[in-house]
């Protein structure tokens, strides 16, 4: 073998040459450019005239060591078959060995186009792969195709997405950054009616942030359902269909609510004209997100009055009388109002003028004792038994009273103090007491036994008046009890326990 390599090469295996020539053959000419690029730079050197006289000498020094470097390589290389290369694993799993780090996000590129042609979505690796670098054969090298399969069957690839965070808790997934950013602005929009130029300050109360995140494709919402959640704080669903003779108030005391949570549930429904048949929500919305606003606000509002309270000995205990009504002052006020989802939390006030001073409002309060005989103005229950009958519509007539059934003989107590205004036999109520309250109140107890008060006697609250019977028109032992004001039928159910 020629080109400066002298006689060396004798005995070498006539296959390993032809890879030595071909190794020496590309780095000769290399080295001898570099060499003479040396040589040009120092040509003006007093040493440069040796070095031109010993230039074929060097040469062959060069070729040699490049030739000494191509067989070591190849020896290396190739007498061992093996190559420098890289393991790529996630926890300890080794997903393909390549002999660049490059072929591998090479092949997950194309698995993250496929993704994106098929879903409209940019795929991400779950977990970030990591290169190890290591020693390999040809045959242990990953083919192309092999990665391609492994990345789409040994990896969970999710989908790119964003996420909407609320006090770190992950609440919402979307598609992208623009969805999110419209979800966020849409419930501002709610409380502001998209006039954010006249707040000083519009923003959520909890710590709101959009992030990148990898998800499965089944967990992104699209934007209508995740703005209804966002808003409600729940995507349940739970209705109830109206029915003959319900209303607002009765449908909250069937399921444990308040009216207003039934308003809530139903912003655009007038509780006043519910119809047989329609559907309402019984879900009450509470917001994932608070918005809190602050606003500049000049206004002139009142000053509420105190109250004071005067003992005198011309009224009876528990009686009072306002002595001086008071008046609202009045001030102007600059500073900014602050809301929370649209009601007032806080102000902070700038500046105050008073306008006007409010006045005291003056409550004359009784000490005299009360007489036994004069009426509280409460009413207790007039005895024991069992409720037969409610106030209101019977039998097509009005009950202008309640029934409540014992045996004969059964104690009836005065509601409240009074003078007995009737006592004895009238119509269809039978033996009947009557007792004027003197406040405007009488009370009524009917198909009595026996009475035991004559008219004009004053009676004081809780005296045994008379005895339980069925006398008058009557289906039964039981007392009819009526409470009146000013001379009009009430149910006597809201003044009882």
């Amino acid at each position: 073998m020629k080109n400066n390599m002298g006689d060396e090469s004798e005995g070498l295996p006539q296959k390993i040459m032809q890879e030595i020539k071909s190794i020496y053959g590309k780095y000769r000419n290399t080295a001898i450019n570099t060499f003479q690029s040396t040589l040009d730079s120092i040509k003006n050197n007093s040493i440069y005239g040796k070095l031109r006289e010993n230039r074929k000498f060097i040469y062959k020094i060069i070729g040699g060591a490049v030739v000494s470097l191509a067989l070591t390589s190849f020896i290396f290389l190739k007498v061992n078959n093996s190559y420098i290369a890289y393991s790529v694993e996630i926890d300890d799993d080794v997903l393909a060995v390549v002999r660049d780090e490059d072929d591998f996000a090479d092949a997950l590129e194309t698995v993250k186009k496929e993704v994106l042609s098929l879903y409209g979505q940019e795929a991400m690796l779950n977990e970030k792969p990591v290169f190890i670098k290591t020693k390999a054969k040809k045959e242990q090298i990953t083919q192309y195709e092999d990665m391609i399969r492994n990345i789409k069957s040994r990896f969970d690839i999710k989908l790119k997405a964003t996420v909407i965070k609320v006090d770190g808790e992950e609440i919402i997934v979307v598609k992208d950054d623009k969805i999110a950013d419209r979800i966020l602005d849409s419930i501002k929009d709610s409380f502001i009616g998209g006039e954010e130029a006249k707040y000083d300050y519009v923003d959520f109360v909890e710590k709101v942030e959009v992030t990148e995140i990898a998800v499965d494709f089944s967990d992104i919402m699209d934007e209508e359902e995740a703005l209804k959640l966002i808003a409600i704080g729940t995507d349940e669903e739970k209705i109830h269909k109206i029915e003959k003779g319900e209303n607002t108030w009765t449908i909250a005391i069937k399921y444990g609510l308040e009216m207003d949570d039934i308003m809530k549930a139903n912003p655009g429904i007038d509780p006043k004209r519910l119809q047989i048949g329609q559907e309402i929500s019984l879900v009450v919305p509470k917001p994932l997100v608070s918005v809190k606003t602050k606003e500049y606000i000049e206004l002139v509002e009142g000053i509420p009055f105190e109250t004071e309270y005067e003992q005198t000995d011309v009224l009876y205990k528990g009686d009072k009388k306002i002595i001086d009504h008071g008046e609202e002052g009045e001030r102007e006020i600059k500073g900014y109002l602050i809301r929370e989802n649209g009601v007032e939390t806080d102000r902070e006030i700038v500046e105050e003028k008073i306008l006007s001073e409010p006045k005291t409002r003056v409550i004359a309060e009784g000490t005299k004792p009360r007489p036994a005989t004069m009426a509280t103005g409460f009413f207790a229950n007039p005895t024991r038994g069992r409720l037969t009958s409610k106030f209101g519509m019977r039998w097509g007539k009005k009950h202008t009273g309640i029934d409540i059934a014992a045996s004969r003989g059964t104690p009836i107590y005065a509601a409240d103090a009074g003078k007995v205004s009737f006592s004895g036999r009238k119509g269809s109520y039978g033996n009947l007491v009557i007792i004027d309250h003197e406040n405007g109140y009488q009370t009524y107890y009917a198909h009595n036994n026996k009475n035991l008060v004559k008219k004009g006697d004053r009676v004081y609250k809780g005296q045994k008046i008379a005895e339980m019977g069925s006398t008058g028109r009557s289906t039964g032992t039981h007392l009819h009890f009526e409470v009146r004001k000013n001379g009009k039928t009430q149910n006597p159910l809201t003044y009882l326990n």
